[in-house]
């Protein structure tokens, strides 16, 4: 008799830990997509790490480097995660405006910041030291200014014209201000025509990298703060690049 009750004591275990394991796993995949579909900003960053690893495997860095930038890009999605469940909690046991809220809020957003600044600096350290891409940049030929038209002023010019640009789309499509809102985003606009500029003109594929990087940092931000989605960050990125290359690549 007391031989049965002893496997029966030490069968239920076995299989709740069993349960346990699928259980976890359930859960936390339950969580995964909780974040990718209330979160906007988790999905921004999801589709700008697809596409800085699917550069990287295209330009083929190496293995080591490519861990690296996926540690990093991880990093950034995990201290997002962390993010969301801090403000979650804070928001169910917090229900008027308490600054140590705002505290813990703002230092589970610091955490994020961090993590995606880091990721900008190794994605700059692999693709700045990429043979491939010094290449291929190498290979594009050098940009004489225009007649007496420095590159600052070009930029200058490029930049009025772009608020032109952006001005009119908003006012035909009654969407936003010039400053704020609408269906194309300027600053992220400005920000690629700037880094743009800087590529074509220094050729160096580091600064390059540096300039795109603080350009999608720029973008990640409007999104972030939900003034703009990540369509109108991409159109006005596009808008800023195609600006920069008439600029300076319009044939004379």
């Amino acid at each position: 008799m007391s031989r049965k009750t002893s496997q029966e004591e030490s069968g239920p275990p076995a299989i709740k830990a069993k349960k346990s394991v699928v259980s976890s796993f359930r859960f936390a995949w339950e969580g995964v997509m909780f974040v990718f579909s209330t979160q906007p900003h988790m999905r921004t960053h999801a589709i700008i790490i697809l596409l800085v690893l699917g550069a990287a495997y295209f330009i083929g860095v190496a293995p080591g480097q490519f861990l690296h930038l996926a540690a990093a890009t991880a990093i950034v999605l995990i201290t997002e995660m962390f993010n969301t469940a801090i403000e979650r909690t804070i928001d169910l046991t917090v229900t008027t405006y308490d600054p140590r809220a705002k505290i813990a809020k703002d230092m589970a957003a610091g955490a994020v910041l961090i993590a995606a600044l880091y990721s900008l600096i190794v994605a700059g350290v692999v693709f700045g030291t990429n043979e491939s891409l010094q290449a291929a940049l190498s290979n594009i030929r050098t940009v004489p200014p225009r007649p007496h038209i420095g590159h600052v002023m070009l930029v200058i010019i490029g930049s009025v014209l772009l608020a032109i640009l952006v001005a009119w789309i908003k006012f035909r499509t009654g969407r936003g201000t010039l400053l704020r809102g609408g269906i194309i985003s300027g600053h992220t606009a400005l920000g690629f025509l700037i880094a743009t500029s800087i590529a074509i003109v220094t050729r160096d594929l580091a600064v390059a990298t540096l300039a795109v990087a603080l350009a999608l940092l720029l973008s990640q931000s409007r999104v972030q703060a939900r003034i703009h989605s990540p369509l109108e960050v991409l159109a006005g990125a596009a808008l800023g690049v195609l600006v920069a290359w008439l600029i300076f690549l319009w044939p004379t």
